[in-house]
């Protein structure tokens, strides 16, 4: 799998970064609705940090992690620049690794709200592998805490292939990408993903490649999954935080609470 775009983190962050910051107002409802008391956010998979990078602004204290050391260093140099190191712990690790909570820097029971979104959680390719996530939250959660994740469902006989085009600038950089989705063969639950990012300067112009796959769901195979874990569904909303239907081929954020 190359995952060079994802490696190179400065570009990730700045074709991301537009609209982060009405999503963090999202998910500020989110935690005002579904989740009571105090703690800190959590962000698994969280890339360059940057909803966490705002949260932090705005208060709150912020983990994230993700299995990418690039990703993590420059997250750390952005939050060391804004002066938000005291708020934050920002580690290299796995969606599936218990031993991020309890011996390790996440103390069970001390997130108030954890995220994940824009189908990030789909990169858990078993149903092993996702019901290792969900005891790890659980186990991270305070008792009335939440966990908002962000999903698209398949629609097998109506799922085509579809590209998307983002187009981002910071200073005098440019970065376009163009993505192909390619949605898999029934049985199979393995969608494709190829990406063409452009990196314009003053100076040059780069092209990065990346190719990686998703696991896709339907509604009942969702459902199914989240019903087998210590979690459990307590809404569903869109990403402004407000009341939506969970509908098939649809996106939406279902949010998790323990049982």
């Amino acid at each position: 799998m190359d995952q060079g775009f994802y490696e190179n983190a400065s570009i990730y962050d700045i074709l991301h970064a537009p609209d982060t910051a009405e999503d963090v107002t999202g998910l500020e409802r989110i935690a005002d609705r579904f989740a009571k008391g105090r703690g800190a956010w959590l962000e698994p998979a969280c890339g360059s940090a940057r909803y966490l990078r705002v949260a932090a602004g705005r208060g709150k204290r912020v983990i994230g992690y993700d299995l990418e050391p690039n990703m993590i260093e420059y997250a750390k140099a952005g939050f060391a620049r804004r002066g938000l190191t005291r708020k934050s712990t920002l580690l290299v690790g796995s969606m599936e690794d218990p031993a991020l909570v309890g011996a390790g820097a996440i103390a069970p029971g001390s997130c108030v709200l954890a995220f994940n979104l824009i189908n990030t959680i789909r990169h858990l390719m078993t149903d092993d592998a996702m019901l290792a996530h969900f005891e790890q939250i659980a186990r991270s959660l305070a008792p009335a805490g939440a966990y908002a994740v962000g999903i698209g469902m398949s629609l097998p006989e109506w799922d085509e292939p579809v590209e998307d085009i983002w187009t981002a600038a910071r200073g005098r950089t440019r970065v376009d990408q163009a993505v192909q989705y390619l949605p898999p063969e029934r049985p199979s639950r393995v969608e494709r993903v190829v990406s063409h990012v452009t990196v314009t300067t003053p100076t040059a112009e780069r092209h990065i490649d990346s190719t990686y796959d998703l696991r896709t769901y339907t509604l009942d195979e969702w459902y199914a999954l989240v019903e087998a874990s210590p979690l459990r569904i307590a809404g569903i909303v869109g990403e402004t935080g407000h009341d939506a239907d969970a509908s098939p081929g649809g996106y939406a954020i279902f949010v998790l609470t323990r049982r």
